[in-house]
């Protein structure tokens, strides 16, 4: 027993009444319970061998064989030992035994109960045979008294021995497991503080630390269970520290990223708003397109009337030229008789001279006058070849001019035609400049949202490099908080390699099985 202080036998003894006498008579009982016990032990043995609560304790015959041995020697040593130290070490070291290998009080009990009994049968019916003409508790002789009262002494000495010796082991085997329950409380106590001074280091962010290897051998299910949460935070810390170098790369991917779009954003902010002034720009020139177009639409008009009208003066004047021309022949013919007639006077001229001539003196004022008359027919048809030069210069003259005239309706009638062409197309210029300064309009406004959109959505790509900044200092403080965790890489795994890994100890490892029964005593 450790700190424990030793059986108060002496008291016991006394408070049971037992004294020299007394063991005197319980050691005369000894021959009796070695008669009684190999009997009564073969059939408690066997009792024990068809109950399972108890046929667990024994793993094989021979270990019944040993504690039936052993059964015998206690219980002549109950009877014969007086108490004595011989005595108490073997009754501690039943209970001890009792302790150590989980036997139920209630089990130790009724197998000694059993026993009793059959020792205490033998004993009445050795010391009070069937042929006894009176009966134990009937009436009584002289004879009858004495070996009455003998059995009575001798019954109650082995009651009090054995129920001392119950007590006795029982209370060794209560404070066998109260010392074992201490020791294991310390024990516990120690792994705990070791424990608690690891998870210390832990709480302090070394996740290097390791379990010692006491608590190991003292509580196995302790030091996996510390070494399966080292090994899962160790897996979280580096999973978390992955995560975060992987966040804060993307943070600043992200912020990068967003800077990078929020510039582009700005730009085309600058350059929708340009886009939207030239629009309206366009807009504004295709409406002063618009009015000018109308303008030429007039004009186009008042050149098609004009054309129309200098188409029917050349028309007009090719007539007059043609009657011009008519005239020209008309005069022609009459300067072709006006000649003729010349030619016929320079005729009788000459005649006339002549026939003066032949007339002498007489007709010489006639000479002069036919002379007179020639000159004049010579001068006018040196006159009508005049006007017929004229008239014929005039005649081609006319005949260019009609040329010219045709010519000059054939041009007006080609340049009326072009003018009603650039009037046609000066009324789809018109249209299509109506129709795209109403689309011109459309894409303003389209124009005028799209930068409103555009404005939003910079103003959102801000405010996600904002937080992107904010995410990028986030994860640096991440990065930095479980940096402090100090790892040991070779031992560093993901909490679910850990409980797959199935390291966790069965619950009937955390102690040792019962042990077998090697020297139970009843």
């Amino acid at each position: 027993m450790t700190n424990r202080e030793p059986f108060d036998i002496e008291g016991r003894v006394k408070f049971l009444n037992i004294g020299p006498r007394q063991l005197d008579v319980l050691q005369s009982t000894s021959g009796d319970i070695a008669a009684t016990l190999p009997r009564a032990l073969d059939e408690f043995y066997a009792r024990i061998e068809k109950t399972p609560d108890l046929s667990s304790f024994f793993s094989c015959k021979a270990q019944i064989t040993h504690a039936r041995t052993e059964q015998m020697k206690h219980w002549h040593s109950i009877v014969t030992d007086r108490f004595r130290a011989d005595y108490l070490r073997r009754v501690e070291k039943i209970g001890a035994t009792h302790a150590r290998i989980g036997l139920p009080t209630r089990w130790y009990i009724a197998g000694n109960s059993l026993l009793i009994e059959a020792i205490i049968g033998d004993l009445i019916r050795k010391s009070w045979p069937e042929n006894r003409t009176s009966s134990l508790f009937g009436s009584r002789t002289p004879d009858d008294v004495r070996p009455r009262d003998d059995l009575v002494t001798r019954v109650g000495l082995l009651i009090k021995a054995t129920m001392l010796d119950m007590e006795l082991a029982v209370t060794s085997a209560l404070d066998t497991a109260e010392d074992q329950r201490q020791a294991e409380a310390i024990e516990q106590e120690k792994a705990l503080d070791m424990l608690a001074g690891a998870l210390e280091q832990v709480a302090e962010g070394n996740l290097s630390v390791q379990v010692d290897a006491k608590l190991r051998d003292k509580s196995p299910r302790l030091a996996m269970a510390f070494e399966t949460l080292i090994s899962g935070l160790t897996g979280i810390i580096c999973s978390v520290r992955e995560n975060a170098e992987r966040v804060e790369q993307d943070a600043r991917m992200i912020n990068r990223e967003s800077q990078g779009v929020a510039s582009v954003m700005d730009v085309q902010v600058n350059d929708l708003e340009n886009l939207s002034r030239t629009i309206e720009n366009i807009a504004d020139a295709t409406k002063l397109i618009a009015g000018q177009t109308a303008d030429v639409n007039n004009s186009v008009a008042e050149c098609e009337v004009g054309a129309t009208h200098g188409e029917k003066t050349v028309s007009d004047v090719t007539d007059a030229i043609e009657k011009i021309s008519r005239s020209s022949n008309e005069i022609s013919q009459i300067v072709g008789l006006i000649n003729e007639l010349s030619l016929q006077t320079n005729l009788l001229a000459l005649n006339a001279g002549v026939e003066a001539a032949r007339a002498g003196d007489a007709g010489k004022g006639f000479a002069v006058v036919a002379q007179e008359v020639r000159n004049l027919a010579v001068r006018s048809a040196e006159a009508t070849k005049q006007i017929r030069s004229l008239i014929d210069r005039s005649a081609r003259e006319v005949e260019e001019g009609v040329e010219l005239a045709n010519s000059a309706g054939v041009a007006i009638a080609s340049i009326r035609k072009s003018i009603g062409a650039v009037g046609t197309l000066a009324q789809q210029i018109d249209e299509a400049t109506n129709i795209q300064s109403s689309r011109a309009d459309e894409i303003s406004k389209h124009v005028t949202r799209l930068e409103q959109e555009t404005r939003r959505n910079a103003g959102a790509v801000h405010q996600t490099a904002r937080k992107g900044q904010a995410m990028d200092a986030s994860s640096l403080e991440l990065t930095r908080l479980v940096s402090n965790f100090r790892i040991d890489q070779y031992t560093a795994r993901t909490p679910w390699q850990t409980a797959s890994s199935g390291n966790w100890p069965d619950a009937g490892q955390e102690r040792a099985l019962p042990e077998k029964v090697v020297a139970a005593t009843y």
